[in-house]
């Protein structure tokens, strides 16, 4: 398919007729239409040519149809990119006809520029599809960037976007899960290891790994075992010690209706009373109340609550079910009171232990 196109220049009207000049107008057409004709040999014209022109239709090169000359240029350079690559001999071919058109050679590697950004990020996914960068690779980016005109900075800018992208990945499905298990971790490090990369986080995802390395630990039947001087049961082992509020329901009167049928009667003069009976009708609710607070221990065994103001054990045997909350967790027995036990961290890694060893006994 053509890249310049080849049409009829405009008529003299009976202005240019009488003071002998051409349709200005045509300056563009003409032009085309001599790039149409030496497409396939744009190297035999020169800048002279373009002059010739311009004289002819009492064209400033400098002010005059610069946007239309920009655009026969892009056209040739949207061709040229349309492999998603710039060669020397390409770029020699694009400068040649900037030079031919009249144009700044910035006006080009500007050009390049804007759009060798897009293919760029296109050739970096490419390369990262399979998370691993080799040196190959990385000269073949090199060499791309400095044929697209990519300043190093913007070019590192965008390598570490990609990086950033596949290491996000691996890291990403960990932190929504909250899990990190042992191969989690070898798959993460080997991808680092493949992208050149020393990997370190900041003591707060330290913390956070730590903690989902914990789960996967907890998850897969290997419960923490803590030492303690309490006493307890042959053979039972603490395994969770958090700080909560006992609550239990009760049973609160919100207010006390009156209610019955009454009438008006005359006593003396205008002086009335109130004739009939008043049912008092009292309106309760149910409340969780704060009955004590303390340590909470979860034991291969039992839930053991030492409060303040006492103490309350509850055998694994007894609990029917429990439900978690993002305030705590209520246990619901099989007999007695059913306590909500009232905390706001580690309720996951809690209700995580609670239900591991609910299913062992």
């Amino acid at each position: 398919m053509a890249l310049f196109n080849h049409r009829e220049l405009s008529s003299k009207n009976f202005m240019h007729k009488i003071l002998d000049t051409n349709p200005k107008g045509n300056f563009i057409i003409e032009l085309e239409n001599m790039l149409s004709d030496y497409e396939n040999s744009l190297d035999s014209l020169s800048i002279s040519n373009i002059k010739n022109i311009a004289s002819k239709y009492n064209v400033d090169l400098t002010n005059d149809y610069l946007e239309e000359r920009r655009e026969l240029l892009f056209r040739m350079l949207t061709r040229t990119l349309s492999g998603n690559s710039l060669n020397d001999f390409e770029y020699r071919k694009l400068k040649h006809l900037c030079n031919i058109l009249g144009l700044d050679i910035s006006v080009l590697d500007k050009e390049i520029s804007k759009r060798g950004t897009d293919i760029y990020r296109k050739k970096l996914e490419e390369i990262f599809a399979d998370k691993y960068v080799s040196a190959e690779e990385k000269a073949e980016l090199e060499q791309l960037r400095i044929q697209l005109k990519i300043d190093e900075a913007s070019a590192k800018k965008m390598y570490r976007e990609a990086v950033k992208s596949t290491m996000d990945s691996y890291t990403k499905p960990i932190f929504e899960s909250e899990v990190f298990s042992p191969e989690d971790e070898q798959r993460m490090y080997n991808a680092a290891k493949n992208l050149g990369l020393s990997l370190t986080f900041p003591p707060e995802i330290q913390g956070k790994l730590a903690k989902y390395r914990q789960n996967w630990e907890i998850l897969n039947g290997n419960l923490p075992v803590l030492k303690t001087d309490m006493h307890l049961q042959s053979g039972e082992v603490l395994h969770h010690v958090q700080q909560v509020n006992w609550l239990e329901e009760r049973t609160e009167t919100r207010r006390v209706n009156y209610s019955g049928y009454t009438y008006n009667t005359k006593v003396i003069g205008n002086l009335k009373w109130k004739a009939g009976t008043i049912t008092p009708h009292k309106i309760t609710q149910e409340v969780w109340k704060c009955i004590d607070s303390g340590y909470l221990f979860l034991t291969s065994k039992r839930i053991i609550f030492n409060g303040q103001h006492g103490n309350k054990v509850i055998p694994f045997s007894k609990v029917l079910h429990f439900e978690p909350y993002t305030n705590g967790v209520q246990i619901q027995k099989d007999s007695g009171k059913s306590p909500f036990l009232e905390f706001s961290t580690d309720v996951p890694l809690f209700a995580t232990i609670l239900n591991q060893l609910l299913g062992r006994n």
